[in-house]
């Protein structure tokens, strides 16, 4: 017997509608949590760094070069210094050992913990920040691109960051047109990269450390060398 307005099978039909409700959240919650357990995995997953050129030599090359382009600029004479694979990398180890003789930093941990207290404190790094727990880099240089490897330390946790992107000199600042991301083995998307360079490049702590000297007029990647010119 029906309800009046009502309709026979009413009361099985909004059951069955029900259960298949229920079966529906049960496989979107699980789904959710095999795409957050896979991503973190991935981020948890070093990626392996670039194979980078590696030549004995690089360290005198660069010597050289660089005491033939401070004679010359003595004399008036300007010319881009170009620097290979080798010798950038060269350069990156000699700057991070230098950077770990001056003493250890306080961690991110450290560093942030004020601001587990104060709800009004930024929470974004800082250059200086993320330079205190590099413990290593490697830059790659294809065509007029570049991909910066770098190991971090977070947390007691080693992470690896990919970047790869065109330098380019604006306003005396040097600048980075990202064109891929990855933290771990897990690519960022686009949008989320833009936004992250632009924060690293534009904000108030770290704007003037990317400030280059006034006799810079250029800095890019050409021909896979890093090109350096001046004014």
């Amino acid at each position: 017997m029906t309800r009046p307005g009502g309709t026979p099978g009413g009361g099985a039909h909004g059951e069955s509608d029900l259960t298949l409700f229920r079966r529906l959240y049960r496989v979107f919650r699980w789904a959710v949590l095999v795409v957050l357990v896979t991503a973190l995995i991935l981020i948890l997953w070093t990626a392996p760094p670039p194979k980078v050129a590696v030549d004995p030599e690089a360290p005198q090359r660069l010597e050289r070069k660089l005491r033939l382009f401070e004679a010359d600029a003595r004399l008036g004479l300007s010319h881009p210094l170009r620097l290979d694979e080798a010798e950038v990398n060269n350069w990156m180890q000699t700057s991070l050992a230098l950077a770990a003789e001056r003493g250890p930093r306080p961690a991110v941990g450290s560093a942030r913990s004020a601001s587990n207290t104060d709800p009004n404190a930024s929470t974004d790094l800082t250059v200086e920040e993320v330079q205190s727990n590099v413990r290593d880099v490697k830059v790659h240089m294809a065509g007029d691109q570049i991909i910066a490897y770098v190991l971090f330390d977070l947390y007691g946790k080693d992470l690896s960051l990919t970047l790869e992107g065109r330098l380019s000199v604006q306003d005396g600042y040097l600048r980075l047109a990202p064109t891929r991301l990855m933290l771990g083995s897990l690519p960022i998307p686009r949008a989320t990269v833009d936004r992250a360079v632009s924060s690293l490049f534009d904000s108030p702590e770290n704007r003037e450390r990317f400030r280059l000297p006034p006799d810079i007029r250029g800095l890019k990647v050409e021909n896979s060398e890093l090109v350096i010119t001046w004014r």
